[in-house]
């Protein structure tokens, strides 16, 4: 009977956790910063400091959705600096800014 009840929220954590992580893909700019497999890349520089996306869900008002914000924190980056719409980013040492503005998603190195 125990392990009916250790066995079915494991199960469904393991699956929300493969759902979730499923929405999300490694960015080409820092390949361990999650981008939402829906946002579509319009932009790359040559010298790969910089990305730009089209994405539906981005917004300067109300900032980046909570889930986002979630996948962001689960991969291991931490929040620390926000201006307006920009936002820094740091894992590890390395540092990334993300500007959310309407329909728009832009990713820099912060060296």
């Amino acid at each position: 009977m125990i392990k009916k009840r250790v066995i079915l929220p494991c199960a469904v954590i393991a699956a929300l956790l493969i759902y979730f992580y499923g929405l999300y893909q490694s960015s080409p700019l820092a390949e361990d910063f999650p981008v939402p497999v829906s946002a579509k890349l319009s932009e790359f520089s040559n010298d790969k400091a910089f990305e730009e996306y089209s994405w539906s869900l981005a917004s300067e008002e109300d900032g980046l959705p909570a889930a986002y914000l979630l996948a962001i924190r689960l991969w291991g980056w931490k929040k620390i600096d926000q201006m307006g719409a920009l936002t820094t980013y740091e894992k590890n040492g390395k540092k990334l800014d993300v500007i959310s503005q309407t329909d728009y998603l832009f990713i820099a190195k912060n060296e």
